[in-house]
């Protein structure tokens, strides 16, 4: 009889056959596939939903309440949100989200994050104080958000002083900018305030402008690839228009 190994070891899945070259991103989106071992599918079925939830286009659309809810404003893929949920369900300290906008993936985050048994707390920054004003509102009016944290500011600063205050965390979302030189600066702090073992996830690293020489508010995909550090960050794979980095 073959054992499977227990929910969430740190047997993990790398999907290095996801990596594309920059004249190819937006060509394809990488279905979703699991970094962390589990039975079936899908964790649960709050995971299972953001492959069925109602889409505009390929966006998803999530409601700030059960009943007669609004969407919550933003740009994810199912392969996005089903991933952001893998990682914050299974990270084993805090998660750190940098670009909320109005909380769309704030509200995936915390509803992991208060499904998993490991209950962390989730620094979420933004640096438009109205985003972090929605973003707020819109997770309480989910009933999540308990373990959330906003703060607003610059996204590079912020992470500098966390860097120096020692702090660390198992899971860092970024999503605060398209541009080059915003995801560069908070790449090259990404060492210091991820642990050992740790991921980090890169929204709109597989898009197609990021590709175009004459549009110089994106540049997320080659920021990353000269920003983070190849000693310390190993390539994890593609998910929608996500790009994963594990810190080795």
């Amino acid at each position: 009889m073959v054992n499977n190994p227990p929910v969430g070891t740190t047997l993990l899945n790398k999907h290095a056959d996801s990596f594309l070259r920059l004249e190819d991103l937006g060509t394809k989106f990488p279905r979703y596939r699991p970094t962390f071992f589990f039975p079936g599918e899908f964790i649960n079925e709050s995971h299972r939903f953001f492959s069925i939830c109602p889409v505009d286009g390929a966006l998803i659309q999530i409601k700030d309440r059960h009943w007669f809810g609004q969407p919550i404003a933003g740009w994810l893929r199912r392969e996005d949100a089903l991933k952001l949920y893998e990682l914050a369900y299974f990270a084993s300290g805090d998660v750190l989200e940098l670009g909320s906008y109005h909380g769309l993936s704030t509200s995936i985050l915390s509803q992991a994050n208060e499904d998993s048994p490991l209950t962390n707390t989730i620094y979420s920054v933004d640096r438009d104080p109205a985003c972090v004003q929605m973003t707020y509102r819109n997770v309480r009016r989910k009933g999540l958000g308990i373990s959330v944290r906003t703060l607003c500011g610059d996204a590079s600063t912020l992470v500098r002083r966390m860097a120096s205050e020692g702090r660390s965390f198992e899971f860092v979302f970024v999503d605060h900018s398209h541009a080059y030189d915003p995801v560069y600066n908070v790449c090259r702090e990404l060492g210091n305030l991820i642990g050992l073992g740790g991921f980090c996830l890169f929204h709109d690293f597989n898009d197609l402008r990021n590709a175009d020489g004459e549009n110089k508010d994106y540049g997320v995909y080659q920021a990353v690839r000269d920003g983070l550090s190849s000693s310390a960050f190993e390539f994890y794979g593609i998910y929608g228009c996500t790009g994963l980095y594990r810190r080795v």
